[in-house]
This record gives C-alpha cells, sequence and structure tokens, in this order.
C-alpha cells in the first residue's frame, strides 16, 4: 500500500535521484497550469461547460468548494439536498461556489480510468496492521461506492448517457509466485468477509475460461465492478444541481483560487482570492488533491503528487467486445495496469508506473499533467496484444492508440484519504477551526483509489459541516459512523504521518 516509501528506501536507486523526489514531494505543487495533454474523456465537452465563465463571481457565498471533480460534486450534491438556512425569512439552502482553475471536471477525475473497482487485494495488510474491525470498515466503505455511484445514476436517469454499467472484473496475475499470494490473500478476505466476498471467484491457470481469453495468466480472481464516463458523470450532475438550485449554486471555470485570508470580525470568515476577484465566505472546502498542499502548507509530506498515465486504444479485429461484461487488472512482478472497455469499443488503459522512469520514482512530486513518460508510453501501447494473445487480438484497423495522456493523483503517507476539518497546524492561517464562525475544510489524497473512495469521502465531509454549522442546518443527524477513523483529520495524524525529509545515507560497509 505504501510504495512511495518503498521506491523512497530502494538502495538500488541512487541516493540524489529519490532526495529529489523528496524535494518535489515537500514543495509547493503550484495551481493547476493551462497547458496539459489531452484526456479522451474531455473529448465531448458538456455543453453547459463549454465556454469559460463570464458572468461575474458572487461576492458572498456560505461555502466556496476548490476543486470540480468527483469530490467537489458529491460535497456539492449533499450540501444542496441536505443543508437549510436557519436564520432564513424562508428556510433556503446554503449558497454554493464551486471554483476550478481550468475546464470543469479537467483535473483526476477527468483523466483516471472511469474504473470502480475494488480487488480487496489491501485486506491482508489492513488487517495485520490494524486488525480485523478495520480492516472490514475499511473494505465495506469502498464496496459501498460501486452500489452508490450506480444508483446515483439511476436517480438522475442519466445511466445511458454516462455508460454506468456494472461488469465482473478479472484480475489476472502473472507469475506462480505473484498468483499464490494472491489467493492467499483472497482466501483471508472470504473468511473474515463471508457476505461481502460472494462474488469472488478464483480460477487458476487449468480452469481459466476460453472466453475470458486470459490464457497466458497463472491465476485469474473475479469479483464485482463497475464503469462509467467520469468527466460526463461529474458535469451531468453538476448541470442537474445548477438546475435544481437556481440562485443558490454557482459553478465557476477558469477561476483559480490565489489565496485564502480570515476576516475574524465578519460573519464571512474568509475572503477567497481567485485571479477573477474575490469571494467572501463561511466555509471552505478544498477538493483539489494532488493541489491541495498549495493552499494548505501544513500538510506537505504528507499528500503529495504522482502523476499517472491513461490511453484510449483501438481493440484488434479477433477481439470480441466485453464492455458490460467484465473490465481487468493486470498484476506483474512489479506494478499493475488497469483496463475497461467503453459500449462503442474503446479499450481504456492505463498504468505503466513501474516501467516508468526510476520505477515510477520520476513521476513521484510531479503535479503537472503536460507531459508523458516515454517509458508509459511504450509499455500502454504494446501490452494488450501480449497480455490476450495476438490470436486473440488480431489486427487493428486505424489508429491503435487513439489518446494518449497524464493526470495528476494524490497520495497519502499513510494510505488513507484525508477528509475533515482543518487546524491551524494544517492552513498555517491562525484563526483555522478554532471558532463557531466558519471552518476549512479537506476530502484529498485517494491515493489512486478514487473512484471507491472520492464518492463517500465527500458525503461524509459535507455532514461533518452540515452538523457543526447550525446556521446551515439545524437538524443534521445523518450517521456517518462508516467512514473509518484512520481518514479523518486530527492534530495527531498532522504530527505523525509525515514522510522524512532526507534519504538515510547509505550504511558504511564495515571490517
Amino acid at each position: 500500500m505504501l510504495f512511495a516509501q518503498m521506491l523512497l528506501a530502494d538502495p538500488a536507486i541512487p541516493t540524489l535521484e529519490r532526495q529529489q523526489a523528496l524535494n518535489r514531494i515537500f514543495a509547493d505543487p503550484g495551481i493547476p497550469q493551462s497547458k496539459t495533454t489531452s484526456s479522451f474523456w474531455l473529448k465531448e465537452p458538456h455543453s453547459k461547460f463549454t465556454t469559460r465563465s463570464s458572468e461575474p463571481l458572487p461576492t458572498e457565498a456560505d461555502v466556496v468548494i476548490i476543486g470540480s471533480g468527483i469530490t467537489g460534486a458529491s460535497i456539492a450534491r449533499t450540501l444542496l439536498q441536505n443543508g437549510v438556512k436557519s436564520n432564513a425569512e424562508k428556510p433556503q439552502t446554503p449558497s454554493i461556489a464551486m471554483v476550478e482553475a481550468r475546464d470543469i471536471c479537467s483535473g483526476a477525475t477527468g483523466r483516471n480510468g472511469g474504473h470502480i473497482l475494488e480487488t480487496a487485494d489491501d485486506f491482508a495488510e489492513l488487517y495485520d496492521v490494524f486488525g480485523e474491525e478495520i480492516a472490514k470498515k475499511t473494505l465495506r466503505f469502498r464496496l459501498a461506492h460501486l452500489k452508490e455511484m450506480l444508483q446515483v445514476c439511476e436517480e438522475l436517469g442519466i445511466s445511458e448517457e454516462v455508460q454506468a454499467r456494472k461488469v465482473q472484473f478479472l484480475s489476472a496475475h502473472f507469475g506462480a509466485e505473484a498468483w499464490k499470494d494472491a489467493l492467499e490473500r483472497l482466501h483471508r478476505f472470504q473468511a473474515a468477509m463471508p457476505e461481502e466476498s460472494a462474488e469472488w471467484i478464483a480460477y487458476d491457470k487449468k480452469s481459466i475460461p476460453e472466453d475470458f481469453k486470459l490464457s497466458r495468466a497463472d491465476g485469474v480472481i473475479a469479483g464485482p465492478a463497475g464503469a462509467l464516463w467520469p468527466y460526463k458523470f461529474v458535469t451531468s450532475l453538476l448541470a442537474h444541481l445548477l438546475s435544481t438550485y437556481p440562485g443558490q449554486f454557482f459553478v465557476k471555470d477558469h477561476t483559480a483560487v490565489t489565496s485564502i485570508r480570515e476576516n475574524p470580525s465578519s460573519v464571512y470568515k474568509y475572503q477567497v482570492e481567485t485571479d477573477r476577484g474575490s469571494i467572501s465566505a463561511r466555509h471552505v472546502i478544498h477538493c483539489t488533491n494532488a493541489h491541495v498542499t498549495h493552499l494548505v502548507p501544513g500538510l506537505r509530506g504528507r499528500i503529495f503528487p504522482l502523476r499517472g498515465q491513461m490511453s484510449a486504444q483501438t481493440p484488434g479485429n479477433q477481439f470480441p467486445c466485453q464492455a458490460t461484461k467484465h473490465s481487468w487488472m493486470f498484476s506483474y512482478d512489479r506494478g499493475f495496469d488497469y483496463l475497461t472497455q467503453l459500449p462503442s469499443g474503446q479499450m481504456m488503459f492505463g498504468g505503466g508506473f513501474a516501467r516508468s522512469e526510476g520505477g515510477g520514482l520520476a513521476d513521484l512530486g510531479i503535479a503537472t499533467d503536460d507531459e508523458m513518460s516515454l517509458y508509459c508510453d511504450i509499455h500502454l501501447s504494446g501490452a494488450l496484444p501480449a497480455i490476450f494473445g495476438r490470436q486473440n487480438w488480431g489486427e487493428v484497423k486505424g489508429n491503435p492508440v487513439q489518446a494518449m495522456w497524464t493526470g495528476n493523483m494524490a497520495f497519502s503517507a499513510d494510505g488513507f484519504p484525508w477528509v475533515g476539518e482543518l487546524p491551524s497546524s494544517a492552513t498555517k492561517r491562525p484563526g483555522a477551526g478554532n471558532t463557531n464562525t466558519g471552518s476549512e475544510w479537506v476530502s484529498a489524497a485517494f491515493s489512486g483509489e478514487g473512484m471507491v473512495q472520492a464518492w463517500l469521502c465527500g458525503r461524509a465531509l459535507a455532514t461533518m459541516l452540515l452538523k457543526k454549522d447550525n446556521n446551515l442546518s439545524p437538524s443534521a443527524d445523518e450517521d456517518i459512523s462508516w467512514l473509518p477513523e484512520q481518514m479523518l483529520v486530527t492534530e495527531e495524524r498532522i504530527s505523525k504521518s509525515v514522510l522524512d525529509r532526507t534519504v538515510p545515507s547509505p550504511h558504511k560497509a564495515t571490517l
């Protein structure tokens, strides 16, 4: 789970390169830059978000959400559906302004794999480190996302539009020892959580079904998963909220937050400064993931960016379309890849991290998405025919790689997301978290598993905010005991869950 620490401690990698990666991790990630690689997901912009914001910013808002990905969308939905301002003459929902530095949903959500997948591989490690109950609670939290997100699509009537579908994931393992370890992890998960693991099935090499086209694998674990078009999911939801809550919900693109100032004497505690003007707000929520420590510097070394690579590829003419049946995970001696297929046929293939420069070290601490790794490109461009077998793949008609792009994830030093109210030690602003006039909040660092963590982290955060601020919801009482405690922001966690600033020097040989 803590692969960053493994890379940073690897003596086979020169000390200087590891220290340079650590320096990037502790550096200011800055504001998202306008220059990017082109994500396949964003090739069909939502009609409501095709032009840059031209209308002026609202001057005041109860809540400012920084970031327009899946986390921000979940938070906005929860606040608007459950918040009621108690001091208004007529009950109304809180006013919420969502601001985005670039195009709407052009960050991690608009660049990921669209794969709602929890393999349960982490269960054994969670069990060994934290005990059985925490391991179970964490897995239940992650597994809940599949049903939750598909249900949201149904409620909004957007399932077909966003291509939301439940599938069976096929986690293929290459190498006898790797398969043995995977099987042991699966058995531990099944023994501890028989109800939740009921759909998981293991196939050894001799029993892998022919229609899986995975005869080169040493074993396959199958289970429930989902897939959707992430950009369309978020923009469809935001468009729905805009039409449902006119005058209460605002979405502003190309509006970068440059700083946050406190107004302790005002009912609006914060002054959110942007490159298009300022907004006075009671609460500020940071949903900027890889860029979060630009405005929350006290979390540097605790949350850090990592660059990942994705592609959209044309399948061979012998490969049957399995878009509504399967998704895939491929685990190797080093690293893994992930794959879904769209109903239109495109193979959405990502990964190759361990094949990039320095075994992935060169991508640690990278908060820009305007360049690609040559080695990841080479790996992703050629892996699929080898995995499925060239006889099953066939020839590709047209361009085999339709698009290749990068995106920035946020990882945490302890492997858990950060969710909750921010103290002054995190924001470096003196009044954070010590009055009832408003607070700063964060929901970020999903460590490459945003599709099975971000949505419910956002819902939990919004519920925390409503419970604290009686002005916005005098009767907020939703139980969020389902959120693992390890994800909460605490002073103790800020103090302990941080990487070392320097790479230890190699031990000198002794005679």
